[in-house]
């Protein structure tokens, strides 16, 4: 025989817990085995609500006189009765319930990442984006210094900076693989790779900015609210791939994280402000292009135009002085 409808049991944000199908009527529900519907909620009677439809056909839930009563929701007040529609919710003790007939709409279907091809699952394309953000801190730090460095010394840093970039993703990964039963490896890399340029963009954007309008406080500006963005973008990726949360939820997870974040750089930039200072501080430093990469002239071209500009010089002197009166 076909269930007449369903009596789900939703947790805290409405996800559902638990389906229980309805073959017949009445329906009870309540803490006891002998109800149709048995509920692990210590606010809930053992006999604690009856669904059965009444003289127009119409279905009625009713309390069996309960403890704690029944609500339509969590802010509404007790009723003895409530009529019951496919997709009405109500709630019995502390578990929210939702009643569903056979024809009741199912939500759309979420697109699964797996179906096809993915770019960001690619080896190579993680590999690439490896090898790139390697040589992007190299590069940084190799403009970083004031003096002549060795290669050693250049790569020190990156190489530590590159190792905690493969912790994160692999405990990512992990994460994956908990959740989702996935290892996305690849994708966390790729993930954290465009981060980190992000980051490098914002931070080189920023510096410039700030020393063309030194007025503006560029950096500032940018480390928060830019940073905020990345960030932001940064947890959402990941969740993607680390979850089976909905767009919605993983969204308001990566703000949430994003605002944190920016309030505790809010905070310890404004504990560490002192009040009076006779240091110029520098907020950004821009370098110039290093001298090995400019166009350059030999000694010899440079002294012969030298003398050419001393010439046509002491020509324009003589001019000068036969013009005086």
């Amino acid at each position: 025989m076909a269930p007449l409808g369903f009596i789900e049991i939703l947790d805290g944000k409405g996800g559902v817990v638990e389906r229980v199908a309805v073959d017949s009527f009445p329906t009870t529900v309540g803490r006891a085995y002998s109800n149709h519907v048995i509920l692990n909620d210590p606010y809930v009677c053992p006999m604690h609500l009856k669904i059965e439809p009444d003289e127009q056909g119409r279905l009625i839930a009713r309390d069996l006189d309960s403890v704690n009563g029944l609500r339509a929701d969590a802010q509404s007040g007790r009723v003895a009765s409530l009529e019951v529609r496919s997709g009405t919710y109500f709630r019995v003790g502390r578990t929210l319930l939702r009643f569903c007939s056979v024809e009741h709409p199912s939500s759309a279907t979420i697109k699964d990442n797996e179906n096809g091809p993915s770019r960001l699952a690619s080896p190579t394309v993680a590999v690439i984006a490896g090898l790139a953000m390697f040589v992007l801190l190299c590069l940084d730090s190799y403009l970083g210094m004031v003096e002549r460095g060795t290669v050693a010394g250049i790569i020190a840093e990156p190489v530590f900076t590159f190792a905690m970039l493969l912790v994160w993703s692999g405990l990512w990964a992990l994460a994956s693989r908990i959740v989702v039963s996935r290892f996305h490896f690849n994708r966390h890399v790729t993930i954290v790779c465009g981060a980190i340029a992000g980051f490098f963009v914002l931070g080189f954007c920023s510096e410039w900015l700030e020393f063309l309008f030194p007025a503006v406080p560029v950096l500032r500006v940018a480390g928060l609210f830019g940073s905020a963005v990345i960030v932001a973008a940064l947890v959402y990726a990941h969740l993607g791939f680390a979850s089976a949360m909905r767009r919605r939820s993983r969204l308001w997870a990566a703000l949430s994280v994003s605002a944190a974040m920016a309030g505790v750089s809010v905070i310890s930039d404004f504990a560490s402000r002192s009040k009076f200072s006779n240091v110029m501080e520098f907020s950004g430093i821009v370098k110039p292009i290093e001298a090995a990469w400019l166009p350059t002239i030999s000694m010899d071209r440079f002294i012969d135009r030298s003398q050419k500009l001393k010439q046509e010089l002491d020509t324009l002197a003589q001019k000068a002085k036969a013009a005086r009166p």
